[in-house]
């Protein structure tokens, strides 16, 4: 009796480190996403999830193995989902950035300030670029330089264009020259890098895709021999 209930404090233990984890993890990265979700009811779902899923599949087939294998998949879905989630928006917002400089760059050609011109994009632009530059000029309103609201952007995103169109806008802002041209040849830079890493990642699919099919091709005439000859191949 001792031992049982030993091991019950100490499953409740873990669960509740668990518990705290998760909800840190969800919290932080949804807020870095703009989704403002409830953690807590996230983890409770998640934890049903777990305890019924593998449950009606041994009710309705029998297999304990499958089920403890669909146990561990919706265990480890919500990572994976955050995961997918991320680099969806961070794809989104690198390509919103050629289109977004340009519209910055444009504004401030006619004469209108940077924060008028940020504030232009923010309302112009669909999330997530929205979204951020938007988080920019509500930290600068609220006291916060301009350099360091920026490389707050920076450091909450951390993509290597985020941080090329920062360096870009605060060296401009402290030595002078001219910002829109420099937005513009940013935006340039980006659309011939988005187009070549475009191209990189269409042959590297498909040498994979390649990879694939010649390694599963022997076993695939392993088994149309086992159909056709299953002595000769016994």
């Amino acid at each position: 009796a001792l031992s049982v209930i030993l091991g019950i404090f100490f499953v409740w233990q873990a669960l509740g480190q668990y518990r705290a984890r998760f909800q840190s993890d969800a919290k932080a990265t949804l807020e870095d996403m703009f989704l403002f979700i409830d953690p807590q009811r996230l983890f409770f779902i998640n934890l049903g999830l777990v305890v019924v899923v593998p449950a009606i599949i041994i009710a309705m087939t029998g297999a304990v193995p499958i089920a403890v294998i669909a146990a561990v998949l919706v265990f480890v879905l919500p990572r994976a989902a955050y995961g997918f989630l991320k680099k969806r928006r961070e794809a989104k917002l690198i390509e919103q950035m050629p289109d977004a400089l340009n519209m910055m760059a444009g504004s401030l050609r006619s004469g209108a300030s940077l924060a008028i011109a940020m504030d232009l994009v923010a309302t112009e632009t669909a999330p997530p670029f929205s979204q951020e530059l938007s988080l920019v000029l509500r930290e600068q309103k609220l006291g916060v330089s301009l350099e360091d609201a920026f490389e707050s952007f920076a450091k909450r995103v951390n993509l290597e264009d985020v941080n090329l169109m920062v360096a870009a806008i605060v060296i401009s802002k402290d030595v002078g020259g001219n910002l829109s041209e420099v937005l513009e040849r940013l935006a340039s830079t980006l659309r011939s890098k988005a187009a070549l890493e475009g191209k990189i990642r269409a042959l590297t699919s498909q040498g994979k895709l390649q990879g694939v099919i010649v390694g599963l091709l022997p076993v695939f005439l392993a088994f149309v021999l086992f159909q056709m000859e299953p002595e000769a191949m016994a």
